[in-house]
């Protein structure tokens, strides 16, 4: 009687463990066959391509290829900017297609990025900051001398004008600085600052010597020209921070 019963337990635990594996393996291999859509390219992508609907499409795909991180709708991608080129048919991962802003400093495509060496205090004592928005001025330097004045005439000298002045471009916005070599600008370490530390401190600090803006075509022309003309000594490049007007700058 006591041998029927283990047996019979034996054969009811392994039913139900047979049972258990079975279940197991079925949702694993419904797992494996169920589908979802994911987002594709139709046509190879080539990088630096911004994304439009009528470049994607859709293909299934195993339901945990949804856990990756990828796009999975077309809205998602639909805007962003290719950094590599996109396959068509293959998955696109989140870091293969990015906001413009994130790759180009900008998301209008239609500004040109242009980058200028300028003096600290031609920008505003090197305080000009990514996000500012500036004004590109063009100064031309006169002669020192003018055979037509006296030099004893004090007042005649002082009535001529030195310069003179041009607004090259108004409401440039600011989308980087740099230091010479395109290395990040620093300030100088405050004393009183606990949080300082020893090697913070003794590090020099490097001041704004590149300025990296986003204009029109047209403008990327006229600083590069004049980042040109400032070499031969008789032009400077000079920038402000623009007006704020109520209605925000101008």
């Amino acid at each position: 009687m006591k041998r029927h019963a283990v047996t019979l337990f034996i054969a009811v635990f392994s039913l139900l463990a047979a049972l258990g594996a079975g279940a197991i393996a079925q949702n694993q291999y419904q797992t494996l066959i169920a589908t979802t859509d994911l987002v594709v390219p139709q046509f190879e992508i080539p990088p630096y391509t911004v994304i439009t609907r009528s470049m994607l499409t859709v293909r299934a795909f195993p339901a945990p290829m949804a856990q990756e991180p990828v796009y999975r709708e077309a809205s998602e991608v639909i805007g962003r900017l290719s950094v590599v080129t996109l396959v068509p048919d293959e998955l696109i991962y989140r870091h293969h297609a990015v906001a413009p802003q994130a790759f180009r400093y900008t998301d209008d495509e239609r500004l040109e990025i242009v980058s200028f060496p300028i003096s600290p205090e031609q920008a505003v004592g090197g305080q000009v900051r990514a996000g500012h928005r500036i004004n590109v001025y063009r100064v031309a330097l006169s002669p020192a001398t003018n055979p037509n004045v006296g030099i004893a005439d004090p007042r005649a000298w002082l009535a001529l004008a030195g310069a003179g002045v041009e607004l090259l471009e108004p409401n440039v916005l600011v989308v980087d600085v740099r230091s010479t070599q395109g290395a990040p600008i620093t300030s100088p370490a405050s004393p009183s600052d606990p949080s300082t530390t020893g090697a913070a401190q003794s590090t020099s600090p490097r001041p704004l010597t590149i300025l990296t803006v986003a204009v029109p075509p047209t403008v990327a022309l006229d600083i590069i020209r004049l980042s040109g003309e400032a070499r031969g000594g008789r032009f400077l490049l000079w920038v402000t921070l623009a007006p704020v007007t109520e209605n925000g700058t101008r």
